[in-house]
């Protein structure tokens, strides 16, 4: 058997014939088999290649997402956090301010001021001065303060002078004011009208303002009431209006303040201002301030304590609280 393998190719020009040996022909049957899985195994190679690419773009792309949204979030975390910052500046500035006015009230109300090396929160000093400032409003709603007639002169002190009508010496245990008939009389604080007398003698029409504490005031001369016997009134309403009944040589007022129904000069009352508070104190010896003053501070304590739960403060200090003080001690 020939070992040649005969190949014949014709065209237009004839018919020519090739002869291959038959060991060639395996060794290029085996090339194109190598050649072809070869191309086979690039493809699949480049396919795989080609399908991890795009599973990587599309990992970057999500992480490409991922990293805006972490950017946009960081961002937004950033921008709160400098409005926090920004308003903890502004707390920080109010409780700054806050703690100068604090100052200020201490003064004001005759407050202690810590001493160095303690510390005493702002709590505490709010607690304090509120209880301080309630005490206040207390005494100035409890006691008689301030012109029952606001604007009008005083024409007639307390004290010894001689009687306009009667022209004797004589006690005078109020003051006058010289008011016009109809001037309005505006009560000097809380209290129960506890006498209502029209007359045409003596004192003329008559009212009497039962205050707590043992102060009473009265106002002699009106010309009608504006109130009924019993009635509970508030500090500055109005109770009356001056006249010129009863023993008296033209229309005034006269008023007087007792405590346990004794006769005590009005003039520091009416004098009697938040701006000058230990003026009635010093003035006005006959009163026991400094333990009217300390059970008005437990009562306004107990008050605090009921409503809010402070811490204890201080009480308020004045110079007679002091002395009395001074004076338990001995």
């Amino acid at each position: 058997m020939s070992e040649n393998i005969c190949i014949s190719v014709s065209d237009h020009r004839g018919t020519s014939h090739y002869l291959i040996n038959r060991f060639k022909k395996r060794y290029i049957a085996l090339a194109t088999t190598a050649i072809l899985s070869a191309a086979a195994a690039g493809g699949y190679n480049v396919y795989t290649l080609y399908q991890e690419k795009l599973h990587s773009n599309q990992q970057l792309n999500l992480l490409n997402v991922q990293a805006q949204q972490l950017s946009a979030s960081l961002s937004e975390e950033s921008a709160s956090n400098r409005e926090l910052i920004e308003e903890l500046n502004e707390k920080k500035a109010e409780l700054d301010a806050l703690s100068l006015r604090i100052d200020d009230v201490e003064t004001i109300l005759g407050l202690q001021t810590a001493e160095e090396g303690d510390v005493v929160s702002l709590e505490e000093r709010v607690d304090s001065a509120a209880i301080s400032s309630a005490v206040r409003g207390t005494l100035f709603r409890m006691i008689p303060n301030g012109n029952p007639t606001p604007g009008i002169r005083m024409s007639s002190q307390f004290g010894t002078r001689v009687h306009p009508v009667t022209g004797k010496r004589k006690r005078h245990l109020g003051l006058d004011f010289a008011a016009n008939t109809g001037t309005e009389i505006y009560a000097p604080a809380d209290g129960v009208i506890e006498v209502i007398r029209p007359s045409n003698k003596g004192s003329g029409n008559f009212l009497k303002l039962d205050h707590t504490m043992g102060f009473t005031s009265t106002y002699s001369h009106l010309k009608k009431f504006n109130v009924k016997r019993g009635e509970f009134i508030r500090k500055g309403e109005l109770i009356g209006w001056t006249g010129n009944t009863g023993l008296s040589t033209g229309p005034h007022l006269h008023y007087e303040i007792r405590f346990l129904g004794r006769a005590l000069n009005p003039r520091p009352f009416v004098e009697w201002t938040p701006d000058n508070f230990e003026s009635l104190f010093e003035k006005e010896k006959t009163v026991q301030w400094a333990s009217l003053l300390n059970m008005i501070n437990n009562v306004v304590s107990m008050q605090v304590q009921l409503t809010q739960s402070p811490h204890i403060a201080r009480p308020i200090q004045t110079a007679s609280n002091e002395k009395g003080q001074e004076g338990d001690e001995g």
